[in-house]
């Protein structure tokens, strides 16, 4: 049995949702920052390692060890990817930077509507 269709969940959208809540209009980008994404192969894997060998240390939390290269200014904010936009984040590091840099993604898509 399949379930009715809802109205987008972006707020003011009346159109049906088509897939995750949300209208056709309304379809985030899927993120192209996965491993196996084209632009994360080869060259990315040996500056990761070279990152991950020079910063063993959480640049943030000076605590933990860095388990993950972040971009400093994310590729979206035309950020490089120059070893001087790359740091080594630990995990709970890395969970608080991308909530922070989402949090200004979507104060800017609101901002051009």
């Amino acid at each position: 049995m399949t379930r009715p269709r809802t109205v987008c969940n972006v707020p003011g959208c009346p159109n049906l949702a088509v897939e995750r809540g949300r209208c056709q209009l309304h379809q985030r980008q899927a993120w192209d920052g996965k491993r196996n994404f084209e632009g994360y192969k080869g060259d990315w894997l040996k500056i990761r390692a070279q990152v991950l060998k020079e910063e063993p240390i959480c640049r943030r939390c000076r605590s933990r060890p860095s388990v993950t290269v972040d971009h400093i200014k994310p590729r979206l904010e035309g950020g490089s990817e120059g070893r001087f936009n790359l740091q080594g984040l630990c995990k709970i590091c890395r969970r608080q930077k991308d909530a922070e840099d989402a949090a200004r993604g979507k104060k800017r898509h609101a901002e051009k509507l």
